[in-house]
């Protein structure tokens, strides 16, 4: 079993972070139409930034909620995101950010099918967003964007504005004088968490909006495409060139080992492996949810082998996947069996 360096994982999460977002985007837009996709992912985004601006504040040790604090928080995230920005004004009560390199918007530009959608994500989806979470981080705190380069501008526009009242208690903290340099512990700190998280937060919000047996199937769909495209980057990074039986069991022992998912790995005859596992990541999230403990036994019955078997049959035709104990339905482990085709 390889052992996972610090590079290995970062890989596998910065890559899987934006693929996993634009897929629950694709697909949700697919089943249903795009004003409704629209609106569960500004509830998700919501959602998930504001968790987001929790954690980073934790990990950045800052004290209060004032507006230096909400931009060296945001600011951080987009420097781990790959964005391009400049802060122009930096100020206790005003702070002007202008950004002219976007993640989401380079993804877009480089699919022609999603091109036309660019200016409604930034006049419904983004603007709105970095509104609301800068006004729930402090209500004191206003943001007017004048200028998006989703709308033909040249570039996005951030201007904070911070109003001090007599009933503002907030403690003021020092100005940031030179952006954090961002460290590849940051990066996978970022990345790891957040991967969950989006991921975790679309299941949920599908399933409000849209029911169970759909957010079901969402979900299959979205791990089925992500999983394909996770195949081919992995295997080019491992400089795996064949598709034989042990070439997929250390593809996704590797991924597996990236996603926090404990296994063993058994020879079990010429042609046939078994991979343990012990401890699933997305299982352990649900325990400590009690709301999603109903859906523990449906996602691991019905989710997990479903979305594997197409990429399986993908990667070699001659291979088959199959199940003889879960983790979700009461066992102490699940059994991945992967055989040839007799």
């Amino acid at each position: 079993m390889r052992e996972l360096s610090q590079a290995d994982k970062l890989f596998f999460f910065e890559r899987s972070f934006f693929t996993l977002d634009g897929l629950w985007m694709i697909e949700v837009e697919n089943i249903t139409n795009w004003e409704t996709a629209l609106n569960i992912d500004l509830t998700v985004w919501k959602k998930v930034l504001k968790i987001v601006i929790r954690r980073l504040k934790k990990y950045l040790n800052l004290v209060g909620n004032d507006l230096n604090a909400l931009v060296d928080i945001l600011t951080f995230r987009w420097s781990i995101e790959g964005w391009g920005y400049k802060v122009l004004t930096r100020e206790h009560d005003k702070v002007k950010i202008i950004v002219n390199q976007c993640p989401y918007k380079g993804t877009m530009d480089r699919n022609p099918e999603r091109t036309e959608k660019l200016p409604l994500i930034c006049r419904d989806m983004c603007i709105p967003l970095y509104k609301s979470v800068s006004k729930e981080f402090n209500k004191n705190i206003t943001l007017y964007r004048p200028l998006s380069m989703g709308l033909g501008d040249d570039y996005c526009e951030f201007s904070f504005s911070y109003e001090e009242t007599a009933k503002d208690d907030n403690i003021l903290g020092d100005l940031t004088k030179n952006a954090r340099k961002i460290s590849k512990e940051d990066k996978l700190f970022y990345f790891e968490k957040t991967f969950r998280t989006l991921d975790g937060i679309w299941m949920i919000e599908s399933e409000k909006e849209l029911g169970w047996d759909t957010a079901l199937k969402l979900d299959i769909m979205v791990w089925q495409k992500l999983y394909k495209i996770t195949f081919r980057r992995v295997k080019k990074y491992l400089k795996i060139s064949g598709n034989t039986l042990e070439d997929l069991v250390n593809i996704l022992s590797f991924i597996w080992n990236c996603e926090g998912n404990i296994h063993d790995i058994y020879e079990v005859g010429e042609n046939k492996f078994t991979i343990s596992i012990v401890e699933c990541p997305y299982i352990e999230a649900m325990k400590r949810n009690p709301e999603r403990h109903n859906r523990i036994e449906s996602i691991c019955k019905e989710m997990c082998v479903s979305y594997l078997r197409p990429v399986i049959n993908e990667f070699n035709p001659e291979i088959e996947i199959t199940r003889d104990k879960f983790i979700g339905l009461g066992d102490v482990k699940c059994n991945i069996i992967l055989s040839l085709k007799e």
